[in-house]
């Protein structure tokens, strides 16, 4: 395939637009002027806005459904996850969804991390070992149950490479390698994934996008062996120069053309099949819905 867009027979858009992995309301009090609720569902609204920008699709489009309660008990800790039943129930929906699919190629426009645990899974049940995964992100997301964040968005990566919750990594139809995973763009080195993630021995490449960094995930795709792709692109890694949209608010991350070059180099030297888009927050929008609600319309 050898494109940035993952096209072809089999191709699948998938809306995901997953909150509950991002943690309890009390982590969004951050956003000032937007209810801490209201803050949690911006994860709902942020993938319906990347499908109406995204370019056409010929392929089909499928769009996972997500709960919108936020009362206590919908979203209870279970077994050190936040809001474990629904992220295990909706993580069921898009499994399901992509079993009667049968897709080769996935786009998911989401939601937090964890909505590219999915797609993922089934792209390696798919491509096997043939399958590398780039995860561009400014955290680890290897976290476990029991640390402090108890947000399935912190675990995502570390599921996928099948450490973490039995139950939920039981639901996966496949497992990635870590030796098949590297994170592009990490700097949050004091989460606690990150000795998870030093563990399991998940390497990591420069993040400034220059040709000699780009030159280091060529080499790294290379040396796996790998053939097809998976690119998980959380806009938190994004320089707030660029783009604020996201929770990332500092200006020592990736500058947009930057993610663009290294994901077309990516390209070059294997198909990508797969490409996340996670964690856009409008909370300007939600800032503008909460004037709506107030107003006589």
């Amino acid at each position: 395939m050898n494109s940035t867009s993952p096209a072809g027979p089999g191709a699948l858009r998938l809306i995901f637009p997953q909150w509950q992995g991002a943690s309890g309301p009390a982590a969004h009090q951050l956003h000032r002027g937007v209810d801490a609720h209201d803050t949690q569902l911006t994860y709902n609204l942020g993938p319906a806005l990347l499908q109406l920008m995204a370019p056409d699709h010929d392929g089909p489009t499928a769009y996972v459904p997500v709960s919108t309660d936020t009362a206590d008990e919908a979203l209870a800790t279970v077994n050190g996850i936040y809001a474990r039943d629904a992220v295990v129930r909706q993580l069921r929906e898009a499994l399901k969804i992509l079993r009667d699919a049968e897709p080769r190629s996935v786009v998911t426009f989401g939601g937090e991390c964890s909505v590219s645990v999915a797609p993922f899974s089934h792209l390696a049940s798919v491509y096997g070992d043939s399958l590398a995964v780039l995860w561009i992100d400014a955290h680890s997301d290897t976290g476990v149950p029991g640390d402090t964040y108890t947000g399935f968005r912190s675990m995502a990566l570390a599921t996928l490479a099948g450490e973490g919750d039995a139950g939920i990594i039981a639901e996966l139809p496949a497992l990635i390698p870590p030796a098949n995973i590297l994170q592009v763009g990490l700097r949050h080195w004091d989460d606690e994934g990150i000795a998870v993630k030093e563990r399991l021995g998940i390497q990591t490449a420069g993040m400034t996008g220059t040709p000699r960094d780009n030159r280091r995930v060529l080499e790294w795709i290379a040396g796996t062996g790998a053939q097809q792709l998976a690119v998980h692109i959380d806009l938190d890694v994004i320089d707030r120069r660029d783009f604020t949209g996201s929770v990332g608010q500092n200006t020592d991350g990736m500058r947009m053309s930057d993610v663009v070059s290294l994901v077309n180099d990516a390209a070059a030297a294997a198909d990508i099949v797969g490409l996340s888009l996670t964690e856009h927050i409008p909370t300007e929008l939600m800032r503008l819905g909460g004037l709506l609600r107030d107003l006589p319309v």
